[in-house]
């Protein structure tokens, strides 16, 4: 009688251990992307002054990062479903720092636009390699805690930016900060090659619970775009992250200084909104698995919106704790759009996951890069008081929590 011989089979999942572990390690990066994008505010006045640029000028600088970040998103998140995360993202943190590095040596416009293009065209695969790790390596039912994780990281990424940036500008020039921030990518690309392994992150890797067959780039944008859950999660998360993009960017911090904060004062304001946005986060993610996120994100949502009217109209001098704990509630209460991901992704296989959380993203960052250079033409052609000006120019926010609002009430109609 022939001996039976046992075939070794490889599980469909990596153990929960290497899953947290890769999962950490996408977090870092995109700490990392967001800490670099958001010390342009703070470093923004010497770098006009330096480059001899104009307000607008620097708005059409500061919304470049995002442009680019919105183009190239799909292209992002179907390569990492095609290919992987372990290959694709010690690259991605080499491109992050290539760009600090490329804007450190602008000697104008231009060069500025192309540095901080490059930095977003890096940052664009950072959302969806998220949300690839989340769902190969970790339960389905923490997929909203997950992408919630991701957002406490951009908030962290925010405070980390702003503050930073002040108080690299304060020792030394900011053409130094940004050159420290492209050293850093060297360590972190090491991380990422040793932390996400190839054989449960890469291109071999194939999902076995679900098949569909590949299809191209436009095959797979139309077959997303076809779902209904797709597209109300893309406006949804455009009204909310086109605010934080947009007001927390760039405006928020001018509207204090508009105020009469100084600037000292108005960098902690400005940072609040990531300071809520990173302690809101994990808690909207963990109610959205316990509520629905319907559900979460009405509730916030109908606390955001008064306390960001407040902030914008209310003229009374109130302590400078009460401003920053009021726009740390904003930032706090706008982290629950990023359960539009989970409604984007209900029921899709883990191979399309990537390119929908794209999709999702790529409406709230191009909504972001517009919502960063309307405020600026509003304040170009206005002829009224610096806060009248920047009253008038935030009001479109007001206008963007409303429409998310509005679009998460049609999320029931489309369960």
């Amino acid at each position: 009688m022939p001996e039976m011989t046992t075939v070794a089979t490889k599980p469909t999942s990596p153990a929960l251990k290497i899953g947290v572990i890769a999962f950490g390690a996408v977090l870092l990066l995109s700490f990392y992307q967001l800490t670099i994008e958001n010390s342009y505010a703070p470093l923004r006045p010497e770098i006009a002054v330096d480059l001899h640029l104009n307000t607008l000028q620097t708005a059409l600088i500061s919304s470049s990062f995002l442009i680019a970040y919105a183009l190239v998103q799909i292209p992002a998140g179907f390569l990492i479903d095609r290919i992987g995360t372990a290959r694709i993202l010690p690259f991605v943190a080499i491109a992050t720092g290539l760009g600090a590095y490329f804007m450190s040596k602008s000697d104008g416009m231009t060069g500025a636009v192309a540095g901080r293009s490059l930095m977003g065209i890096a940052a664009a695969f950072g959302c969806p390699a998220a949300a690839s790790v989340a769902r190969r390596a970790l339960p389905l039912m923490y997929f909203p805690l997950c992408m919630g994780l991701t957002d406490m990281a951009i908030g962290l990424g925010g405070v980390s930016g702003t503050w930073g940036g002040n108080e690299l500008q304060a020792m030394t020039h900011w053409r130094t900060a940004l050159h420290i921030a492209a050293v850093a990518a060297l360590p972190l690309s090491l991380i990422l090659f040793f932390a996400i392994r190839n054989r449960w992150f890469g291109s071999d890797y194939k999902p076995t619970d679900e098949f569909q067959p590949k299809l191209s780039v436009v095959g797979t944008i139309k077959d997303l775009w076809a779902r209904k859950n797709v597209r109300i999660a893309s406006l949804i998360f455009a009204g909310g992250c086109g605010t934080i993009c947009g007001f927390g960017g760039m405006w928020n911090m001018q509207l204090a200084e508009s105020w009469a904060w100084k600037e000292p004062q108005a960098i902690l304001i400005a940072s609040s909104l990531y300071v809520g946005l990173a302690i809101g986060s994990p808690l909207t993610g963990s109610l959205g698995v316990r509520f629905g996120s319907r559900a979460t994100i009405l509730t916030c949502m109908s606390i955001t919106l008064p306390a960001f009217l407040f902030w914008l109209l209310v003229p009374i001098d109130w302590p400078l704790w009460f401003d920053a704990l009021n726009v740390a509630v904003i930032g706090a209460g706008l982290s629950s759009v990023t359960l539009a991901f989970e409604i984007a992704g209900r029921s899709l296989p883990s191979g399309r996951v990537a390119t929908a959380i794209a999709m999702v993203n790529l409406a709230g960052i191009f909504a972001g890069a517009v919502l960063e250079i309307i405020p600026g033409i509003v304040t170009h052609f206005l002829n009224a008081s610096p806060l009248h000006e920047m009253q008038i120019a935030n009001a479109v926010f007001a206008v963007m929590l409303v429409v998310t609002i509005w679009a998460t009430t049609l999320v029931r109609k489309a369960e």
